[in-house]
Order: structure tokens, then C-alpha cells, then sequence
């Protein structure tokens, strides 16, 4: 296998055809492959640009700025995480991150409360980079109108009615992972990050243009994904 699919999700502004068409489109990848590239999204370009050149800026902070909201200072798992600072499948993992949610009130915790709402509450925002915060939260509320067309294509492919997951994400729970991998000279290969399988419903994820390492596994094989060049999007 040479690639995943790569579906439009302007067609959903289509003709009826080209509606049924991305719907088809889409049951496929996601039974068959599980992982597709998504163009025509309408996501706009400034906003990507903003957004990359605010991730570099945050990482180009002096250590003692990004370590001030280190993650293991949030009790909802929000923040930087150093670099090496995880492991998968018993391995470093050779990347910097911070960890980004809804920014929303942390939930009073009882006897009775559910031990996930601990996720839910405040961000930490470098206090040196406000501009973080500005494009973080515009990123997601444009991520979450694609997921949610997503969301609804996908009900209607599988022959439900388009507002069938509607009330289960009435509130959704958005998280993004803004990751470096700086990759390493080394005899052995070094992993940015492991194997492993997303949180949640929906993963979205943008790859920098020209970058590559990005990887997924379909029958025991790994096929490197190659992301459509950025004027399509």
C-alpha cells in the first residue's frame, strides 16, 4: 500500500452526488484504513501560518519560561512536557509538547464525581507568549467545526441520521497537542514517539510541510503518510 486516501471535505458543499460521494469516501477510509488526509477543509491559511510560527516561538522560549508551566504543575495534566519527558512502550520519547484543553472552570470534586472530570479546568499559558493563548483557542474552535461536519457525514454514511452523535459531543472536550520533535543523530533509531493509539473520537493532525516521520500501521504494515501539499488544503 503506497498511501491513505485523501478526502475533500468541500464536497459536503457539493452537489447531492458529490455529498453521497465524500460520505462513501469516507465510510471506506475509516473502515478499511482508519486514517485519511482531509483537504478542502476550509481551515484558512493565515490561521495555519499563525499557529505554526506561534508553536515555534513557544519552543524557542528560554527553558525557565516553558518550565514554569511545566504540566506537572496542573492538576488537569495541562502544559509543557521537557523534552524526554515521556516514555512509550518502555522507550524515551524524543519530543517537547504542551498540552492545551477547553478552557474552562475545574470541576469542584466530591465523593460521588467521577474521577475524568479532573481533566476538565485551566490552562497553563506561558506568560512570555500570549499570543499562545489567542491562536490556541481559535484553533479550536475552528477544529472543532470540522470535526463536528465530520462527525455528522460519518452518521449519515453508516445510514444514521445526520444528528445521531449531536448529544453525546453537545459539549465536546477538545484537546490539542502542540508537539516538537527535533529528531537526533544516533547508531540506534530514536522514536519522536511510539506506537500507540489516540484518545477519543477524532484525532486531527496537522504535520508541518516538508516534515516527515509520521507513520500508521494497517494489516502489520507501516505506511508512511506524505501530507497533500498546503495549497490544497
Amino acid at each position: 500500500m503506497s498511501g491513505i486516501p485523501v478526502l475533500d471535505l468541500s464536497l459536503l458543499n457539493g452537489t447531492p452526488e458529490q455529498q453521497a460521494a465524500f460520505r462513501d469516501e469516507l465510510r471506506r477510509a475509516t473502515h478499511e484504513v482508519g486514517f485519511f488526509s482531509l483537504v478542502g477543509h476550509g481551515v484558512p491559511a493565515e490561521l495555519i501560518e499563525r499557529a505554526y510560527a506561534a508553536a515555534r516561538a513557544f519552543f524557542a522560549l528560554p527553558e525557565s519560561h516553558k518550565l514554569a508551566i511545566e504540566n506537572v504543575k496542573s492538576p488537569h495534566f495541562r502544559g509543557y512536557t521537557r523534552m524526554g519527558g515521556e516514555r512509550t512502550l518502555g522507550r524515551v520519547d524524543i519530543r517537547e509538547q504542551i498540552d492545551i484543553g477547553a478552557e474552562r472552570p475545574a470541576v469542584p470534586l466530591g465523593p460521588d464525581t467521577p474521577d475524568y472530570w479532573v481533566l476538565q479546568g485551566p490552562n497553563l499559558w506561558p506568560a512570555a507568549l500570549p499570543e499562545l493563548r489567542e491562536v490556541a483557542e481559535e484553533w479550536i474552535t475552528r477544529l472543532d467545526e470540522v470535526g463536528t461536519r465530520l462527525l455528522r457525514a460519518w452518521a449519515e454514511a453508516l445510514g444514521a441520521p445526520a444528528d445521531t452523535f449531536d448529544e453525546a459531543f453537545a459539549t465536546p472536550s477538545p484537546y490539542v497537542k502542540i508537539v516538537r520533535y527535533p529528531g537526533v543523530e544516533a547508531e540506534q533509531p530514536a522514536q519522536g514517539v511510539g506506537a500507540h493509539k489516540d484518545l477519543g473520537v477524532l484525532t486531527l493532525l496537522s504535520v508541518e510541510e516538508g516534515k516527515a516521520g509520521l507513520q500508521v500501521e494497517k494489516d502489520g504494515e507501516w505506511i508512511d503518510v506524505t501530507p497533500p501539499p498546503a495549497r490544497s488544503w
